[in-house]
């Protein structure tokens, strides 16, 4: 019996001040088993884990969206996708923290991947959406180029909704040449 309620207090803790934006390392959690507590109880872990993982999730989805918005040149847009792919790490760290157990920790980690990859391609349908709007060529031209050399999906476990980004072999498919009279 634990009298200051023992590893569950503990997560709850961490995941309350983690959702709220504090930079904590979820190393210095203690290990759970599927033992340690009741079904119940593991459920409404799970639950705070998800909660805190999609509030971290929101606001760097916000964060991001403002900064693309914002950004007057490619410039700009690159750097947005670079700090959201700098934010994206302690959120998988969560996700596939040690102390869980690997079925749970595979789970949040799909999610999460799962959420990147979403993002990436609303990234790519805002792009197409700014083609339709008959906005110049080469602007979108740019902001493509943009987002495919700065992927979001990086990080996450899956392939790259637009291309292989930064992993790209260069000899393998040579870049479109344009030829100009």
């Amino acid at each position: 019996m634990w009298l200051t309620g023992g590893h569950y207090e503990a997560w709850a803790s961490f995941l309350e001040r983690w959702g709220a934006g504090e930079a904590l390392d979820p190393a210095s959690l203690p290990a759970l088993s599927t033992e340690d507590l009741a079904g119940d109880s593991w459920q409404r872990l799970v639950e705070r884990i998800t909660a805190a993982l999609s509030q971290r999730l929101k606001s760097w989805s916000e964060t991001l969206s403002r900064e693309i918005s914002g950004a007057g040149d490619e410039f700009s847009a690159a750097r947005a996708l670079n700090h959201a792919r700098w934010s994206l790490p302690p959120i998988r760290a969560l996700a596939g923290a040690g102390a869980l157990p690997a079925e749970v920790s595979t789970r949040l980690l799909a999610l999460v991947d799962d959420q990147i990859r979403d993002s990436q391609r609303q990234l790519d349908e805002q792009t197409d959406r700014m083609r339709r709007a008959g906005l110049p060529y080469s602007a979108v031209e740019a902001r493509l180029r943009t987002i495919r050399d700065n992927p979001l999906t990086v990080l996450a476990a899956g392939p790259h909704v637009t291309d292989a980004g930064w992993a790209a072999d260069p000899a393998a498919r040579p870049r479109r040449r344009v030829i100009v009279d």
